[in-house]
């Protein structure tokens, strides 16, 4: 037998849903009107969610209950409806917050319907005495009232024809759904389930190259292992190593002083990513040595044209295994694998060899998907990657200045500067993208909120004060409302993490992520590269933090402590944050997040897949009477507005 309290529970998660699809559904409230004793059925029934189809139920599983409406939709006086006087209207100084130039409009006067009148209607009663003592006290007060006429205010009151409903312009005012944070995906028992390819896994090894922590710098690889012995020749072999602090043996008294261990670590750094960047010319010089031989091959059959194709490929097989020192089965299968890295060079690019993970060795020596399609793919990624890579990587094509490649870079600026086309289309700059909407377009990309000075002067509205809880406690740092572990931007002493990609990490990292132009007229769109598990954060919600706005994009927000909202804006200065559709059927989600005592917005995945475009759910208030038609296409679209 169930608790109270989940009985509790179970009350208050029905009663939410039940108001939610109320307060959602597409009613004709006139036809309502005419109902002379309305009353709403309620039929509930429990089952299986694995067993949804079945349309048996087990008995004793199934409740029905009549809800009378006759006092909360039918009024009680024909007296018309009088909106309150409007007492929020109020002198804005014409300024524009100093981040950009929309001027605010004046707020306007508002009468909204209360939701949460709306759910105490539905939700039961807690016992039949409350409901006695509610129609007694009812009863009186119409006795001692007969003569004064009543309004009715609920949720569930039609608008009539000849009295104009007036509501707040919460128009395109983006709301965070409290209570809703993405847990982890329950384990699903199935037989057979799709894997990624070989050639995904070869994408996503490359895009995660680009975005990790892998530094391809030349320059660093010529003063690692040539600069240094020509220097300290004259001093010695050793002198270079000494500064490394591995020709010691370990052992607690070398770390006395407290520098051999960081300098350990920063020589084991320099030679992890000189062995990377060593690896990526290995590869795009064993590419370009296989065209070299075509080459061979191709001056050879010029030469002597009569002899065979065959006999020609063997002669310049036979001369490169004497240079090489090695057998011919040797040379061949090696040359194999080379072909394969120079085939993918043709279709993705440079920049898919020198940032290939080290499954391209595998991809390359078993060749399992590689076909026609798999390269037309590839080839459809090329310009992509080299703007991810010329952007990230500023240094990365002197590696091409080896086999006599233009180390110049094509593309410049910030990853998010630009605009790729899935169909493999030359990047587009950003502004170019908004130019025939304002012709002045420029957008600037930013890592931390801006505070507007003309909206808040020098205080910051996300900040809520430390609770006498906190104040009494022995440690100093905040706490974390999620973990309950301090927080710290020193990273010896942070405890908390919930969101390391962000918030307490070491150095992070660019999220894999980047601005495409969508095809089906929702102009651009976010693009996740790699994929991101359910409950990681993408990024955070970033901007001019501001208010008063009105008829522009803007997110929602409030301190801790709910005293101060204020609204983030992205139109001139934001981060990639900004290019996020909406989705009925969202694959991500903005979560509040308080890091040191500061609130912030975070964009949270609810499971992303490598290639999938990154939507959210722009939240009921963005659409409440929105003169706009929802792209996102999905079958449960709730704005599809077809007419």
């Amino acid at each position: 037998m169930a608790s109270a309290d989940q009985f509790e529970a179970i009350r208050e998660q029905v009663a939410r849903a039940v108001a939610d699809q109320l307060s959602r559904a597409d009613i004709d409230w006139s036809s309502v009107e005419q109902l002379v004793d309305p009353v709403v059925c309620i039929e509930a029934k429990f089952r299986d969610r694995s067993r949804e189809e079945s349309t048996q139920t087990a008995a004793g599983l199934t409740v029905t209950h009549v809800v009378d409406l006759t006092g909360v939709v039918t009024p009680k006086s024909g007296t018309p409806f009088e909106p309150p006087e409007d007492i929020t209207t109020r002198a804005v100084d014409d300024v524009a917050p100093s981040a950009g130039t929309i001027l605010p409009s004046l707020p306007r006067g508002s009468h909204v319907a209360n939701s949460d009148a709306l759910r105490s209607r539905v939700q039961p009663r807690s016992g039949p005495a409350q409901e006695s003592n509610s129609e007694e006290a009812s009863d009186a007060e119409d006795e001692d009232h007969t003569n004064i006429s009543r309004k009715a205010i609920s949720g569930l009151r039609p608008s009539r024809g000849d009295v104009p409903l007036v509501e707040n312009n919460t128009q395109r005012q983006m709301q965070i759904a409290d209570g809703n944070f993405p847990k982890r995906r329950k384990a699903e028992s199935v037989g057979y389930a799709l894997k990624p390819s070989t050639l995904d896994k070869l994408i996503v090894g490359i895009w995660e190259q680009i975005h990790g922590g892998i530094s391809i710098d030349p320059q660093g690889l010529m003063d690692q292992f040539m600069a240094g012995p020509l220097l300290q020749g004259a001093q010695g072999s050793q002198v270079g190593m000494h500064s490394s602090g591995l020709t010691q043996p370990p052992g607690a008294s070398l770390f006395q002083n407290g520098r051999p261990f960081n300098d350990t670590n920063l020589f084991c750094r320099k030679v992890t990513q000189a062995s990377r960047t060593c690896r990526s010319v290995e590869v795009i010089v064993q590419a370009r040595w296989v065209e070299y031989f075509d080459a061979y091959v191709e001056h050879l059959k010029t030469a002597n044209p009569s002899t065979s194709d065959t006999k020609h490929r063997k002669a310049a097989l036979v001369e490169a295994c004497s240079d090489f020192g090695w057998s011919d089965k040797e040379l061949r299968n090696k040359m194999a694998i080379w072909r394969g890295y120079k085939e993918i060079k043709d279709a993705g690019g440079w920049a898919s060899l020198v940032f290939a993970g080290m499954g391209i060795y595998r991809f390359c020596k078993y060749r399992i998907g590689f076909d026609k399609e798999s390269m037309q793919r590839l080839a459809s990624l090329r310009p992509a990657l080299k703007v991810a890579a010329d952007t990230t990587h500023p240094n990365w094509r002197q590696l091409l200045s080896i086999i006599g490649e233009s180390p110049e870079r094509v593309y410049h600026g910030h990853p998010h500067d630009w605009v790729v086309f899935p169909d493999g289309t030359p990047p587009a700059p950003l502004h170019t993208m908004y130019l025939q909407w304002d012709p002045y377009f420029n957008f600037r990309h930013i890592e931390e909120c801006i505070i507007d000075e003309r909206a808040w002067g020098g205080d910051d509205p996300r900040w809520s004060p430390p609770t006498d809880a906190a104040l009494t406690r022995i440690s100093p740092l905040p706490i974390c409302a999620t973990c309950s572990q301090e927080q710290s931007d020193d990273l010896k002493q942070n405890n908390c993490y919930c969101f390391p990609s962000l918030f307490g990490s070491a150095s992070p990292h660019r999220s894999p992520v980047q601005v495409f132009r969508t095809l089906n007229g929702r102009s651009n769109g976010l693009l996740a590269l790699c994929a991101f598990e359910r409950g990681a954060a993408v990024g955070e919600f970033v901007g001019v933090v501001t208010r008063g706005l009105q008829d522009v994009d803007v997110m929602e927000g409030a301190n801790a402590a709910g005293s101060t909202t204020y609204q983030i804006w992205q139109g001139r200065q934001g981060n990639f944050t900004r290019f996020v559709n909406h989705s009925c059927n969202a694959n991500a989600q903005y979560q509040r997040f308080a890091w040191l005592d500061t609130q912030r917005v975070v964009l949270v995945s609810k499971g992303i897949e490598a290639g999938a475009e990154i939507t959210v759910d722009y939240s009921d208030k963005y659409w409440r009477g929105l003169d706009k038609k929802c792209l996102c296409g999905e079958k449960r679209c709730r704005y599809r507005r077809d007419s």
